[in-house]
């Protein structure tokens, strides 16, 4: 906390007044623009009238675990999976189906096998911030953040080889659906010879031809039936290029328990139709195991992610953003002001409160859903109100600052249909508006002055942020994706989430002994250590440690 002690009663005024008028201000700027927002940078101290004031601050932020469900769990949990398969890319539930159909087995689930989502967050923000002070108690700055964003992905994909399908290269699609295309058909004309057969010895039961028929009519009928569904199968596998894309892996469980079908199917079309009838061919079988390359694409040959399963993804790697944030101007008012601008020693309580406001501008980078791990450098445009309270009696005081954020709509590359915050968007993007939740945040910082110059802060800070809504998509139920025939795909609420920090800190400040002329320049630095001690799921826990410095000086005037 800055107190200042001028030489007489005039320069008090002009230089410990307009101090004042300067914390909030800059208290908006720091905050209004980084997509990490730093907190205990600022208390109610105001710009002395005719001087500037720079305030650069630094703030690093790591984190590599986030809040579940059940507790702390890894960052990139939320992309991890025992078994990739229909429940992240639902455009593989019929080809799902088609296998639980081929291979006769009600409970067969899609595998693409284990995928494990490791790494961690690092984010660097930079306000700088430039403040003038109008008169002793107005001011106004502008704030432009640079913030630095890289997100460290590890990725693990089928590493111990328990997926039971593939991913077809595509030089061998042709031959899938050529492949799949011929087995469809057998299915389709075992399943008319049977009908046939079925049709003939209803009307002539005595025909020589009729007597295996005639001693089990339901099988012959049931064979029938289990011919044309598995027809139906074969076909949902692929049969162009263009959608034969995944298929059961060649010699895995899957694909055992598909040729057993087929061959139980086989032996069934001998008993009834003899010989000579049509013996169903097999699909398609992925010769590899589902790999990294096949999910990720490689050299310009999209994976399964860029695809049509996919929705067009980008691959799932490291990511890392340098940009400007969203710059931010304001004003600030110095509410109340109880503090002794005198040269006499300090007796009493002393306080002042500030209050203002500040608009954001959207100059930063928007995240985009086509990229699972992105990190955008900014919310967008907005309104901030704050305040801060300061209060000092001999060595012990604090600051208590509140803020209220309400943010603009923003359009951005969203999912179209379902929970646009879902780990896997579902396979239709598109431009639509965010609106951020509103944020409401208070911020505790006890302090003990060791010193005129020198002090040791608490940091103690509750945030929390609204549900993030979005702009309806007017699509008629008719025009929706297919896959809207899986899952569900209406619109999912937004989660408001709150967190709570701690911390502490260290400050130096030489602006009273300036104040006194037992100092050459007055100017500020301080250290805070933060981390997040609780959270809502989906909160990381993440721990910061944030310099800062203030450097005032006069522009115009004595």
């Amino acid at each position: 906390m800055i107190t200042f002690r001028p030489m007489t009663l005039l320069a008090a005024a002009l230089r410990r007044r307009a101090l004042l008028a300067a914390g909030l201000l800059a208290l908006l700027a720091g905050r209004a623009g980084a997509q990490v927002e730093l907190t205990h940078t600022e208390d109610a101290a105001p710009i002395p009238r005719g001087m500037m004031r720079l305030r650069i601050t630094t703030g690093w932020t790591r984190y590599d675990q986030r809040y579940g469900a059940n507790g702390l769990e890894p960052l990139g949990a939320e992309l991890s999976s025992d078994s990739l398969g229909a429940a992240q890319f639902p455009l593989l539930t019929p080809i799902q189906d088609a296998l639980k159909s081929l291979a006769g087995d009600s409970q067969l689930r899609l595998s693409l096998g284990r995928l494990v989502t490791q790494g961690d967050a690092r984010i660097v923000t930079t306000p700088i911030a430039l403040e003038y002070g109008l008169t002793r108690r107005l001011s106004i700055g502008v704030v432009v953040p640079v913030v630095q964003a890289r997100r460290v992905i590890g990725l693990t994909v089928n590493a111990s080889g328990d997926a039971n399908v593939g991913f077809v290269p595509s030089t061998r699609r042709d031959e899938a659906a050529a492949a799949n295309k011929s087995a469809a058909d057998s299915y389709n004309t075992a399943a008319t010879e049977l009908a046939g057969l079925i049709t003939s010895c209803q009307a002539n039961p005595s025909d020589p031809a009729c007597a295996t028929y005639a001693s089990d009519p339901a099988g012959a009928a049931s064979a029938r039936a289990l011919a044309a569904q598995m027809a139906g199968a074969a076909a949902a596998l692929g049969t162009t290029s263009a959608t034969a894309l995944v298929a059961p892996r060649a010699n895995g469980a899957a694909a055992q328990e598909i040729q057993i079908q087929r061959a139980v199917l086989n032996r069934q079309l001998q008993r009834y139709l003899g010989a000579n009838a049509t013996q169903v061919s097999a699909v398609f079988f992925a010769p590899t195991d589902f790999s990294y390359i096949d999910l990720q694409g490689r050299d310009g040959t999209p994976g399964l992610l860029q695809g049509t399963i996919g929705g067009g993804l980008d691959s799932i790697r490291t990511v890392e953003r340098l940009g400007i944030g969203d710059v931010s101007v304001g004003v600030q008012y110095l509410a109340i002001d109880h503090f002794q601008h005198d040269s006499l020693p300090v007796h009493g309580t002393q306080a002042r409160l500030s209050v203002g406001v500040g608009f954001r501008f959207a100059t930063s980078r928007a995240d985009t859903a086509t990229n699972l791990v992105d990190i955008g450098t900014g919310s967008g445009a907005g309104v901030e109100l704050h305040s801060a309270l300061d209060m000092i009696r001999g060595r012990v005081g604090g600051t208590v600052a509140a803020r209220y954020v309400k943010s603009f709509a923003r359009n951005v590359s969203a999912p179209l249909y379902g929970d646009p915050e879902a780990p896997f968007p579902l396979p239709s993007l598109g431009r639509r508006d965010r609106t951020e939740g509103d944020v409401l945040a208070l911020d505790l910082t006890p302090r003990y002055l060791l010193s005129e110059t020198f002090a040791i802060d608490l940091a103690y800070g509750l945030e929390r942020h609204g549900a993030t809504t979005w702009s309806a998509v007017d699509t008629p139920a008719a025009d929706q994706p297919t896959f809207c025939a899986y899952v569900s795909c209406a619109a999912a609420a937004g989660v408001a989430r709150t967190a709570q920090r701690a911390g502490l800190g260290l400050r130096y400040s030489t602006v009273d002994s300036y104040d006194r002329g037992a100092a050459r320049f007055p100017f500020e630095v301080s250290f805070t250590h933060l981390t997040t001690v609780s959270g809502d799921v989906g909160i990381p826990k993440l721990s910061r440690d944030q310099i800062q410095l203030r450097i005032f000086y006069r522009l115009f005037g004595p």
